[in-house]
Formats: C-alpha cells, sequence, structure tokens
C-alpha cells in the first residue's frame, strides 16, 4: 500500500498511542499505519474505555474520535487534559460535527484532523507533535535537574516529595528521607579551592547515583553541601543500608578532611495529615543529620524516631 511508505525524514521516537474509535474498521486502518510509523499502538471503544487504559497504562499520545457512544471524544480529551499532564491528544472527526478546531484545541488537544484523513498529513502532525513533547521533556529535564551534580534540584524534590508521600500513606507502605550535609566543605573550599569544591559536589553526585535502587529511589541537591535521598518501600534496616552505602563509597573516594554526615527519618503515617507528615520528615532527617555532624563530630549516620534520634 503507498501510504505505508517511510517518512523521508529522521525516523520519530518511538511512541506508544492508543487509539479511539467506535468503529472497528477505522481502530484496524489506524493501528496498522502507526505500527508501520514504529509506534506501539493499543485501542479502545469509546471514551470510558480509553480512560481506563490510560489510568491503568503510559502511554504518550491519544487519538481519538469525537462521535462515540458512553463517553465522547470532546469529554474524554478534557479529562486526559485534566489529569494526565504528559499525555497528547489528537482528534479526528467528520466534516459534518458540530465542533470546530478552535473547540477541541481549547479543551487540551493538540492538533485535529478531519475525516476522511489523509495519511501523510496524519504522520506530518504526529511527527510534529512527536518533536513537540521531544523537546518539552528536555525542557523539563533541565528545570528539574541540577547543573553541577545532575541530580534531581529543590524545586523537583518539593513535587516528589508530596507525590512519594501521598502514595505512601495511601497504599501503606513505608517512605524514609536521608538527609546528607557534608562535613568541613567550607574548610575545603578555602584550602582547595572553589573549583575543587565543585568536583567533591560532583562527585557526591555520582555516589548518590551508584548507591540507590534505580528507577525506586530518588536523589536530590538540597542546596549548596546538602543533598536528600527518597527512599520509599523500604524497611529501617534497608534504608539505613543504603545511608551506610553512600557513606562508605564517598569515603572510599579519599578526599581527605571530606565526609558525610547522614540523617535517617520515616514517615509519619497520618493519611489526614499528610502535608505535615511530610514537612516532618524532612525535618526529622535533617535533625538527624545535625546531630551526626554537630554533636557527634561528623561522619556519621543518625536515625530519628518517634521517640528519640540515635546514631546507628
Amino acid at each position: 500500500m503507498d501510504y505505508l511508505r517511510p517518512s523521508k525524514d529522521q525516523e520519530p521516537l518511538t511512541q506508544k498511542i492508543l487509539v479511539v474509535d467506535d468503529d472497528p474498521q477505522v481502530r484496524e486502518l489506524l493501528g496498522e499505519v502507526l505500527r508501520h510509523f514504529g509506534h506501539e499502538v493499543d485501542s479502545a471503544v469509546d471514551g470510558i474505555d480509553a480512560l481506563q487504559k490510560v489510568e491503568n497504562d503510559t502511554f504518550n499520545i491519544v487519538i481519538t474520535d469525537l462521535n462515540m457512544p458512553r463517553m465522547d471524544g470532546m469529554e474524554l480529551i478534557s479529562e486526559i487534559h485534566n489529569r494526565f499532564t504528559n499525555v497528547d491528544t489528537i482528534a479526528i472527526t467528520g466534516y459534518d460535527m458540530k465542533y470546530k478546531y478552535t473547540d477541541v484545541i481549547n479543551l487540551g488537544a493538540s492538533d485535529f484532523i478531519t475525516k476522511p484523513f489523509n495519511l501523510n498529513e496524519l504522520e506530518a502532525k504526529l511527527n510534529r507533535l512527536i518533536r513537540e513533547r521531544t523537546l518539552r521533556m528536555e525542557l523539563e529535564k533541565l528545570c528539574i535537574h541540577d547543573c553541577l551534580t545532575s541530580l534531581y534540584n529543590r524545586r523537583h524534590l518539593d513535587y516528589q516529595l508530596k507525590f512519594e508521600a501521598v502514595r505512601a500513606l495511601r497504599q501503606h507502605h513505608n517512605l524514609y528521607l536521608i538527609f546528607i550535609d557534608v562535613d568541613n566543605f567550607k574548610q575545603y573550599n578555602d584550602t582547595k579551592g572553589h573549583h575543587a569544591g565543585d568536583v567533591v559536589l560532583e562527585k557526591i553526585g555520582r555516589v548518590l547515583k551508584k548507591s540507590i535502587r534505580e528507577n525506586v529511589d530518588s536523589a536530590f541537591r538540597y542546596g549548596g553541601d546538602e543533598f536528600v535521598v527518597l527512599i520509599p518501600y523500604a524497611t529501617e534496616k534497608q534504608a539505613l543500608m543504603v545511608a551506610k552505602r553512600i557513606q562508605n563509597n564517598f569515603y572510599d573516594l579519599g578526599l581527605e578532611i571530606v565526609t558525610l554526615s547522614i540523617g535517617v527519618a520515616k514517615l509519619k503515617n497520618d493519611p489526614a495529615h499528610p502535608e505535615e507528615c511530610m514537612h516532618e520528615l524532612l525535618k526529622n532527617a535533617d535533625r538527624a543529620a545535625y546531630r551526626a555532624k554537630n554533636e557527634l563530630g561528623g561522619n556519621k549516620v543518625v536515625i530519628h524516631n518517634a521517640a528519640s534520634i540515635s546514631e546507628e
């Protein structure tokens, strides 16, 4: 079939696309075309079916008809726009439909195609959307990462801590926070120079990434020479193992006077007050790190619990 020819442009990144239409022939045709373009495709028969799939899976793009039973495409686009900010939508409708281009775009759709649609037009609009998504993701990555250490920044910690705290309270699993303060960093900066200090911070970033569970734990530069690690789905023993691994891996670098003081705290189980639990978690881990550094002389791991703050 002629419309299945490869694009002359560079092949776009593979996307996971959900095709939504109550006409099985349209779903089959679009699925065939999109798979040829190199994408992973699933389908849904109407808006309710589509919304359930978006809730239970990870899709990049939803291509939806507008005139469907139970939940039409306009309502689906609005729901996705309000609830799933990383999912883009393209609307497809007939010439005789009452909806205008501006109506659909105002609801949050990224583009609009009219039936009977031209497949070259579909490919062009899809590729443009993918380029925009890629650029947006790159910009978002820059916004949430610290440029020196490549860890997440303080801004993203505020978001991620709230997300993890709410999820932990809802799902009844543990969440630990590790607060890390660099011992003697000012002295090291004063004697070695600020460039050497930056190198130390970069090395801490690498140590944190090496010491935590990939795609489970998250590491952040909190500010200056302070760092935070979020440890969900862990016991106290496991959280302490991560803290000591971080400390030992950094100590093995042999950076003379520079060591790490680490505080560990557990999220309080109070589902009615997630904001308070979140702020208290950060405060308790900070207090434990302060004790490790200022009361115990540094290079220590201290855990905070409801009863006391104790060295481990």
